[in-house]
C-alpha cells in the first residue's frame, strides 16, 4: 500500500472519531442559555403586583433568569404589596421585586422614612430576614411617590396645598399609610385638609380623574408617562414624607442558599442594568401604546443583550 493511501485512511479514522465525540457531546449538553452549566436548584416562583409597571418588572426578572437556565414559574400578577410580602412569608412565592420604601411602609410602618436608599435598606433587611427572605442589591431605577396636580394649579410643593380645599384622589392603600394620606393630613406633618377624598384604582385612572377635574390632586408614581404627556406637575415633597423607592429583588433565603452566589450575582447584575428611564419607557409602552408586559420585557432584554 502506498504511504499516501495509508495516510488518507488514518486521517479518515481520526475525523470519524472526532465527529463521533462531538455528536456525543451534543447529546449530553446541559448548558444554560449563556453557554455555561444550567444552574441546579429548586423552581423559583415569581409574581408581579397588579399594575403595569410591576408586571413588566416581574417579567423582566423572570425572563432574564429563564434565559440563564433557572427553573422559573411566573404567576399571573395579583394583589399589591401586602399580598407580595405574604407570598414570601407563607412560601407561595420565592422572588418578588418591590419598591424599597413601600416595603418599609409594609413591614416597619412606624420607622422614620428617609430619602436615602441605604437608610431604607438598613430598615427592611432585618425585617425581611425575620420572614425568611433576603434583600439583594437595590437598582438605580427609582419610581417614587408623587402628589400630582394639574399644570395650572397654584402650587409647587406639597405644603402649598394647605388651605386650598383641593379634592384628593388615591388608591385604597394610600389612605392607610403614614407616608401617604395620613401624613398629608397629620397636623404634625403637612396638616392639609382636603375638600373631598375619592378612592381611585391605582394606575391610568388617576390621570383620567385629574384631567377630567373630578379631583385636584392624586397620589401616583413618578414614572407615570401621563404626567408629562398631560402637562401635570409633581409637587415637591418639602417635608420629606416620601421614602426612597428604588426597586430591589427580595428572595426566599432557602432558595437563595440552594443556588449559592450564582443567583445573587445574576440578580444583582440585572438590577444594576435597569434605570429610571427604562421604567418610564416600559410604562409608555404598556399604558399609552397598550402593549403587553411580557412583550415589552422580552424586547428590552434582547436590546440590552441580556437574553
Amino acid at each position: 500500500m502506498k504511504k499516501s493511501s495509508l495516510l488518507a485512511i488514518v486521517l479518515a479514522v481520526v475525523v470519524a472519531i472526532l465527529l463521533a465525540a462531538t455528536a456525543c457531546g451534543d447529546d449530553d449538553d446541559d448548558s444554560g442559555a449563556d453557554g455555561g452549566a444550567a444552574p441546579e436548584g429548586p423552581t423559583i416562583t415569581i409574581r408581579g403586583q397588579d399594575f403595569s409597571e410591576a408586571e413588566t418588572i416581574a417579567e423582566v426578572y423572570a425572563q432574564y433568569l429563564q434565559a440563564k437556565g433557572y427553573d422559573i414559574e411566573i404567576l399571573t400578577a395579583a394583589g399589591f404589596r401586602a399580598e407580595a410580602v405574604d407570598g414570601i412569608r407563607n412560601g407561595d412565592l420565592d422572588l418578588i421585586v418591590d419598591y424599597i420604601g413601600g416595603s418599609q411602609t409594609e413591614l416597619r410602618p412606624d420607622e422614620d422614612t428617609s430619602a436615602s436608599p441605604d437608610d431604607v435598606i438598613s430598615v427592611i433587611t432585618p425585617a425581611y430576614e425575620e420572614i425568611g427572605a433576603t434583600v439583594l442589591d437595590y437598582s438605580p431605577a427609582v419610581d417614587g411617590d408623587a402628589l400630582v396636580v394639574r399644570g395650572d394649579a397654584d402650587a409647587e410643593k406639597i405644603s402649598d396645598l394647605v388651605g386650598k380645599n383641593f379634592a384628593f384622589g388615591a388608591s385604597a392603600q394610600c389612605y392607610e399609610r403614614p407616608q401617604c394620606f395620613i401624613g398629608y393630613t397629620a397636623p404634625d406633618v403637612y396638616g392639609i385638609e382636603f375638600g373631598e377624598e375619592k378612592t381611585i384604582e391605582f394606575g391610568p385612572l388617576l390621570g383620567e380623574a385629574l384631567k377630567a377635574e373630578e379631583v385636584d390632586a392624586v397620589v401616583w408614581n413618578t414614572t407615570a408617562p401621563q404626567i408629562e404627556a398631560e402637562g401635570f406637575k409633581v409637587l415637591e415633597d418639602d417635608k420629606g414624607l416620601h421614602p426612597a423607592q428604588n426597586i430591589a429583588p427580595i428572595i426566599n433565603t432557602e432558595t437563595l442558599d440552594a443556588y449559592g452566589d450564582t443567583l445573587s450575582s445574576d440578580l444583582n447584575a440585572l438590577s444594576a442594568a435597569i434605570s429610571t428611564e427604562d421604567l418610564l419607557q416600559w410604562n409608555t409602552e404598556t399604558d399609552i401604546n397598550k402593549r403587553e408586559s411580557d412583550d415589552v420585557a422580552a424586547e428590552w432584554l434582547e436590546a440590552e443583550s441580556l437574553t
